[in-house]
C-alpha cells in the first residue's frame, strides 16, 4: 500500500536539469575547466556539501569550485530570468491526484531551501506538499537514503509505504537504500542495468506514475 510519494525536484517534477547542465557547461568553457563533463556526470543529483567535497578531491589545484560555482550561478540564473522555471508535464495533475486520494507528498531535494521554495511558488507546486526536505536538512546527501528517510520521518511513514520518484542516478540508489518504492523517470540520462536493477517501475513519464500507484493500492 503506497501512503505517501516522495519526489525528487529538479529533473523529475521542474524541467531544470537541462539549465543546470547547460550553466555549468557554459561555466566550464568560460574558466577552461576541461573536466566539465565528467564533473557533472558524478555530481548530478548531490548536494552543495557534497559537490564541493567531491570537488575538493579530484580537482584540487585544478579549478576552484567556489569560482565555477559562481560562474554557474549565474548562468542559470540568467536562463531562469529569460524564461521562467519549467514544469515537467503531467506534475501538476499528479500532484493533484495524489492529493485528492488522501496520499501524503513530500519532496526530497539536493537544492537548497531558497531556491526550493521559489522553484514551487513560481510553478504553483508548493501547496501541494505535506513536508519539504532539501538540501541543508541532510549531513548526507543522495546517494545515502537520508533525504528520503527523513522526508518518511516527517510525513509519519514508513518507508515500506513510500515510493520515491527520481531521475538521477544518485536519487534511485537513495530511494532503493531507503527502502522505498523506487520509481524512475529518465530525464538527462537513461537508466543503466545498474541502475535498472534498483527500480521497481520504469515510466517514460509522470503521468505513467499513476497506474503504477493503483496497482498497489489495489
Amino acid at each position: 500500500m503506497i501512503r505517501a510519494v516522495i519526489f525528487d525536484m529538479d529533473g523529475t517534477l521542474l524541467d531544470t536539469e537541462r539549465i543546470y547542465a547547460a550553466a555549468w557547461r557554459a561555466a566550464g568553457e568560460e574558466l577552461q575547466f576541461a573536466q566539465t563533463e565528467e564533473a557533472l556526470a558524478a555530481c548530478t543529483g548531490r548536494n552543495l556539501t557534497d559537490i564541493r567535497r567531491y570537488f575538493e578531491e579530484h580537482y584540487a589545484g585544478v579549478m576552484s569550485f567556489d569560482l565555477l560555482q559562481t560562474t554557474r550561478e549565474r548562468y542559470y540564473e540568467h536562463a531562469i530570468a529569460s524564461g521562467g522555471v519549467p514544469l515537467k508535464p503531467g506534475a501538476t495533475a499528479l500532484l493533484a491526484y495524489l492529493k485528492s486520494n488522501g496520499i501524503k507528498i513530500a519532496l526530497a531535494t539536493s537544492t537548497g531551501p531558497e531556491r526550493t521554495r521559489y522553484n514551487l511558488s513560481s510553478t504553483g507546486l508548493l501547496p501541494y506538499f505535506d513536508v519539504l526536505v532539501t538540501g541543508e536538512d541532510v549531513t548526507h546527501g543522495k546517494p545515502h537514503p537520508e533525504t528520503f528517510l527523513t522526508a518518511a520521518a516527517r510525513l509519519g511513514v514508513a518507508p515500506q509505504a513510500c515510493m520515491g520518484v527520481e531521475d538521477s542516478f544518485n536519487g534511485v540508489r537513495a530511494i532503493r537504500a531507503a527502502g522505498m518504492v523506487t520509481v524512475m523517470v529518465p530525464d538527462t540520462v537513461s537508466p543503466t542495468d545498474e541502475i535498472r536493477a534498483l527500480l521497481d517501475a520504469e515510466c517514460q513519464t509522470l503521468a505513467e506514475i499513476q497506474p503504477v500507484i493503483e496497482k498497489y493500492n489495489q
